[in-house]
């Protein structure tokens, strides 16, 4: 419970550049495998982009392809409006949940391997999804 409420004060203290908050042996009751999580939230998107499921599995595959990570296997769903969609990785997975009539997009993209950074993930997202503003936060577990 108070992850949460740190997380939150990183993410409202730094809104443009990437939070940053570490949970390892120091501060975790168990010991565990690296991991880095990154939530991507995107606003002003075009609904086009994030409401028809067929579009937004194409454009998470090319994020994922322009990361250099390697898709294994996706499912999506379509709310009507919103989508929720799944890429399973050999680095672990991407999820994503949309909002359309918002122009939202909220993203996890859990690895296991230090791969990504900020700014590959602000360049790749601005050309897949070109929103208006974007916020990162990174988790490292």
């Amino acid at each position: 419970m108070n992850n949460q409420v740190v997380l939150q004060q990183v993410v409202q203290a730094q809104p443009k550049e990437p939070g940053k908050f570490r949970l390892n042996a120091t501060n975790s009751e168990y010991s565990s495998p690296y991991i880095e999580h990154w939530v991507v939230q995107l606003h002003g998107v075009a609904p086009s982009r994030i409401d028809d499921p067929e579009a937004l599995v194409a454009h998470l595959r090319q994020a994922v392809e322009d990361l250099q990570l390697t898709r294994v296997s996706d499912h999506t769903h379509y709310f009507g409006p919103g989508v929720s969609s799944v890429i399973i990785l050999s680095e672990s997975h991407l999820s994503a949940h949309t909002w359309p009539e918002l122009g939202y997009v909220h993203l996890d993209i859990v690895t296991c391997v230090e791969k990504l950074t900020g700014e590959s993930l602000r360049r790749v997202m601005q050309g897949v999804f070109e929103p208006e503003r974007m916020q990162l936060t990174q988790l490292e577990y």
